[in-house]
């Protein structure tokens, strides 16, 4: 006989899963873009200016010494406010520091590292700028901006921002802004030519070889005091650019150095569209001595930090243009030591490390430095840059003291993070993180998406070759994995449900009876629970499906933010096979897993609504996700046989629209291969719904389960319903059933 149909559960399931999904789908866009609005363009503290002078962080007391300003010139010298003074001949030695000027050199000559070339064996180039001898950018030669593999993507930039007068100010990615020497700070970042964008006249740092830079800091008598070095390295096969700082004491007195310069500059943001500004700032850090004892692990869970936060909102004299953001305040109360910083945005990542080797210790890995966020207002939004700031070091006289930085630019992969033995040495892995943060990010545990992303790489590098199939198929192998709790929370529900409904005319009755006398009705409800066998525990059979979530959550972050799934095509391309000559007309279609399926590309922006993003193309694949949630709507909340009263017929009503139509509608920028995964989801949903039920109808589950004997244990009652399996099996086959077992 058919089982009644339970219009409780059909009503719960959808809009748990609705409303789980709209949580989702909510956390995406969190924290997705800068806060306040920005004023006119402005010069931050640590830019560098057209006049060649660094602006520092403002200080109560600060003396400038006089010094030649202008194009070309070099930078003035500054007297920290408390510094040692000396007097007789070290006085003389140190009396007006600055950069030596390098007589018509330029920027435009210089020869970068690394290649561009496919067969060169390298993963990045990267070209510098003689502006503090930074980098002018580093492009990576196996990622690039489009599927159409014409432009490499660039990780890291120089930024040049104008003020409302039109002077420039400039912002390079490790540039070397100054030194202090025996508390004297001397700029050393040089000029910048606002017309050319290049360096014209006289700077102050010379190139001495491939990715190698030399400049000299002078007294006011011209004699040399102390010679700097910077040289970059690029290995090939490595995203691991090598920076050493070297400091050469010229004189004949100790000298006590430290350097200060850029690290990691802003990234641009993947997408304007689905899912907003994912860009972040991560640090990786080692506990308090007493707390990391020997061990060398380190951790990088503390901080998730948007840029966003990072930028701050703008106050009534517009931004804050230097913030310290290490040490901060967690830092300081739970005594963190540094140990490197990074930038990221959805797929790639600029990281600042010091470079040791695999047996480090933990102290040997701390960064003995502090950073702070400069800002560049100006444009479309503010640039953000780390400064970077040294401890002195003592330099003996004809001595040398050196820094060496490692800088990851590269994907968000942690096999590629790996492959690097000195990013392993400090943990740099952490910089990967599958997590939207906000509400949802304490749901999205490492071990999750670690065990989902190496399953998903498996099913493609060993079983089907193709990032679409291997979605799929994994969605397949989570749904089946967790099959036996959704089994088991379904057939809970539904005999609850069943139970709830043989006994409201029971409890109408009481109702009636005890309606007056709320404890007598409380009493003999109880009581009635009590005779049918009915526990109030029944109705929790829908708490295990709310345990999977964050494996749902875990699954959408890793495809979310899965590298390997950028610019590749679904179904091995065969859309792009078949429609080689029609570019707008599905030849685009599902041609990139982490963009919209671009069913109908129409190859400019058409409208930009708000959290969706610029509309640029039909996409198709929202349209068949809402198909999918309509039949899945229909199939679990079928008309109810039991009368409903206009506000309960338009409540439902309203789910079903919201349902079918909102999500898919919040869904019509999202990555393609996000689509496939909500798409196999719920269709594989459907059918293991309808298996369930006929699961229930076949075997009759819905009968409430008889009670064993009281006091019975576990291994009775184990040993009691085998026997009672046996006796139906034997049953069945037609032969006597066993002898009962003797108490």
């Amino acid at each position: 006989m058919p089982q009644p149909k339970n219009t409780a559960l059909r009503v719960i399931v959808p809009v748990a899963l609705f409303l789980a999904g709209l949580g989702v789908a909510a956390a995406v866009f969190v924290n997705s873009g800068p806060k306040g609005r920005q004023p006119a363009a402005s010069r931050p503290h640590g830019a560098t200016g057209a006049s060649g002078t660094p602006a520092r962080e403002e200080q109560a007391g600060a003396v400038e010494q006089p010094g030649a300003t202008g194009m070309g010139a070099a930078a003035p010298t500054v007297v920290t406010p408390g510094a040692p003074t000396a007097s007789g001949p070290e006085a003389e030695v140190l009396k007006g520091l600055r950069a030596e000027v390098v007589e018509g050199a330029g920027s435009s000559g210089f020869a970068g590292i690394g290649s561009l070339g496919a067969g060169d064996g390298y993963n990045a180039r990267v070209e510098f700028t003689a502006l503090g001898a930074g980098v002018r950018s580093i492009a990576l030669t196996r990622h690039f901006d489009t599927v159409r593999r014409q432009t490499h993507t660039v990780v890291q930039r120089e930024h040049v921002v104008k003020d409302a007068g039109g002077v420039p100010a400039v912002v390079a990615p490790m540039a070397a802004l100054g030194v202090t020497v025996n508390g004297v700070e001397v700029g050393v970042v040089g000029a910048y030519d606002e017309a050319g964008g290049v360096m014209v006249g006289r700077p102050v740092w010379r190139e001495v070889g491939p990715g190698t830079f030399e400049a000299f800091v002078v007294n006011e008598r011209g004699e040399r005091v102390l010679r700097l070095e910077r040289r970059y390295e690029l290995p090939k096969g490595s995203y691991l650019v090598r920076l050493t700082q070297r400091a050469t004491n010229l004189t004949g007195i100790g000298l006590r150095v430290s350097w200060q310069h850029y690290g990691p500059v802003d990234l641009e943001q993947d997408s304007a569209g689905y899912g907003g500004d994912k860009r972040r700032v991560r640090f990786g850090y080692l506990l308090k001595p007493m707390s990391q004892g020997t061990d060398p692990t380190v951790s990088s869970n503390e901080f998730l930090t948007a840029r966003s936060d990072v930028v701050g909102s703008m106050g009534p004299a517009g931004y804050e243009a230097v913030m310290p953001v290490w040490p901060n305040r967690t830092s300081v109360s739970s005594e963190y030591r540094l140990v490197w910083a990074g930038m990221t945005n959805r797929y790639f990542g600029v990281a600042m490390q010091p470079l040791v080797g695999a047996g480090a210790g933990p102290d040997q890995k701390v960064m003995g430095a502090t950073l702070d966020r400069v800002l560049l207002v100006g444009g479309s939004e503010p640039v953000v840059a780390l400064r970077t700031t040294w401890g002195a070091r003592e330099v003996a006289a004809g001595g040398s003291v050196e820094e060496r930085v490692g800088v990851y630019a590269g994907p968000l992969s942690r096999a590629e993070i790996k492959k690097e033995a000195e990013c392993e040495a400090v943990g740099l892995r952490g910089l990967v993180v599958y997590n939207f943060g906000g509400p949802c990010g304490w749901c999205t545990f490492p071990v999750l998406t670690g065990l989902l992303l190496g399953l998903l790489r498996a099913l493609h590098d060993s079983v089907l070759f193709d990032w679409g199939l291997a979605i799929m198929a994994l969605v397949l192998v989570v749904r089946g994995a967790l099959h036996p709790v959704t089994r088991w929370s379904q057939i809970r529900m539904q005999r609850f449900g069943k139970q709830m409904q043989e006994m409201a005319p029971k409890q109408k009755k009481l109702q009636e009876k005890y309606g007056s006398d709320p404890k007598v009705m409380r009493e003999e409800m109880a009581k009635l629970w009590r005779e049918e066998g009915i526990s109030p525990t029944g109705a929790l059979g829908c708490l295990p499906m709310f345990l999977q979530t964050p494996v749902w959550i875990a699954l959408y972050a890793v495809l979310y933010f899965a590298v390997e799934l950028r610019h590749e095509p679904a179904f091995f391309g065969v859309f792009q096979v078949i429609a080689p000559g029609f570019p707008r007309f599905m030849g685009w279609f599902l041609s990139d897993l982490a963009e919209p399926d671009r069913f109908v590309y129409f190859g400019r922006d058409l409208v930009t609504i708000p959290m969706l993003g610029p509309i640029n193309s039909l996409n198709l694949l929202p349209f068949v996700l809402g198909v999918v949630f309509f039949i899945q709507n229909k199939y679990l909340t079928p008309p109810t046989t039991t009368a409903l009263t206009p506000e309960q017929e338009m409540q439902q009503k309203m789910m079903k629209w919201m349902m079918v139509v909102l999500f898919p509608a919040l869904m019509y920028n999202a990555p393609s291969g996000l689509a496939l995964y909500f798409i196999t989801n719920s269709t594989l949903g459907i059918v293991e719904s309808k298996w369930i039920r006929a699961h229930i109808t076949k075997h009759d589950l819905l009968k409430p389960r008889a009670k064993g004997p009281k006091g019975e244990g576990f291994i009775q009652r184990m040993q009691r319903l085998a026997e009672e399996r046996q006796r139906e099996l034997m049953k069945r086959r037609g032969m006597p059933p066993p002898a009962k077992r003797r108490p």
